[in-house]
């Protein structure tokens, strides 16, 4: 057997068994581990008690996770290592946990894919995560989670205008992180959340939370049925084309021209697919998710962005590199006059 081939059984290998080791994150994760760890319960007895799992089971876990470079052992106590503490503990200013556990959600809904692919629909199993009534609270958190760190690199790429007032509207905008970030950076700055009712009261508390709710609003609304409104300077249309069908995604483009004064600025942030749609790897991935988790959703390429921006009546369109933290870039389009 050639070298070649010994390569790629052994990366077929490490494809499919790839789902223990994001196994044993979650499993402590949802146990609260990391947490009992951190407050000094550092034996598996202790673990077992607080996490109200079995002592033999839970020390099978707790070396695994060793393994892997979570926890750190010395004799039979273990703690979580330096680096993964302050992204694995609840509470913590950097903490992971609410993306993390949104990433165990979608790791369930992963077992339907291959009736997604069958079918062509979202597999009725993977919307069960939905039906709890703590899930918009845990999603929109989980989404928050994630954005914070990155937030305040995009705002810092955006050249906006500082010698007079501009409105924002963050359409789809959830926790509205992108918002506060730019309102910090931007003192004359006023921002409009747009979500939709369920969402609302979720964002509402987290901008409130956060001291900007004089400068942030959260407004209730429906952009597939109604109108955003009218004279905004920047609109921010941030992961919200890929939860769109199809048509919906030029559709939603031309309402935020609508929405914007003469001379304002659309900017786009979003997973993007290559050229031949085979790449990156993880926009190819994320587009497989959005046929499990959206009624149509799914992703596009820069190409079919600039399509749609023309067609819409914007200028040609601009790219901002953002930071490797930020992954990705901007693209930022004007509309003509002002």
């Amino acid at each position: 057997m050639s070298d070649d081939v010994h390569r790629a059984r052994r990366q077929i290998a490490d494809l499919a068994g790839g789902f223990r080791q994001a196994q044993v994150l979650f499993a402590c994760l949802e146990l609260g581990v990391f947490d009992a760890l951190a407050v000094g319960r550092s034996t598996p007895s202790d673990v077992a008690a607080v996490t109200g799992a079995d002592p033999r089971a839970i020390e099978l876990l707790l070396n695994a996770a060793t393994a892997l470079g979570l926890l750190v052992k010395n004799g039979g106590h273990f703690r979580v290592s330096e680096d993964a503490e302050p992204l694995l503990v609840r509470g913590q200013p950097e903490s992971m946990v609410g993306a993390l556990e949104r990433q165990a959600q979608f790791y369930r809904r992963w077992a339907s894919l291959t009736d997604a692919v069958r079918t062509g629909q979202r597999p009725p199993a993977s919307a069960a995560d939905e039906s709890a009534p703590d899930h918009i609270e845990r999603f929109v958190r989980g989404l928050y989670a994630a954005a914070r760190p990155v937030a305040p690199l995009i705002a810092a790429g955006l050249d906006l205008p500082r010698d007079r007032d501009l409105r924002l509207i963050d359409v789809g905008g959830c926790h509205g992180a992108y918002s506060m970030a730019l309102a910090d950076r931007y003192p004359r700055l006023e921002a409009v959340v747009y979500e939709l009712p369920r969402v609302v009261p979720v964002a509402r508390r987290l901008i409130a939370d956060a001291g900007w709710s004089e400068r942030v609003r959260v407004v209730e609304g429906d952009f597939r049925r109604q109108g955003l409104g009218h004279g905004y300077d920047v609109a921010l249309v941030f992961g919200v084309l890929n939860g769109e069908p199809p048509a919906g995604r030029p559709a939603l483009i031309r309402k935020v021209f609508d929405a914007l004064a003469p001379g304002g600025l659309i900017v786009l942030r979003d997973a993007v697919l290559d050229a031949d749609r085979a790449g990156p790897p993880e926009a190819t991935l994320f587009a497989l998710q959005m046929l499990l988790a959206t009624d149509g959703g799914g992703l596009d390429t820069r190409d079919d962005w600039s399509c749609w921006l023309a067609e819409a009546g914007f200028e040609p369109p601009s790219e901002i590199e953002l930071p490797p933290e930020a992954r990705g870039s901007l693209v930022v389009a004007r509309k003509p006059g002002g």
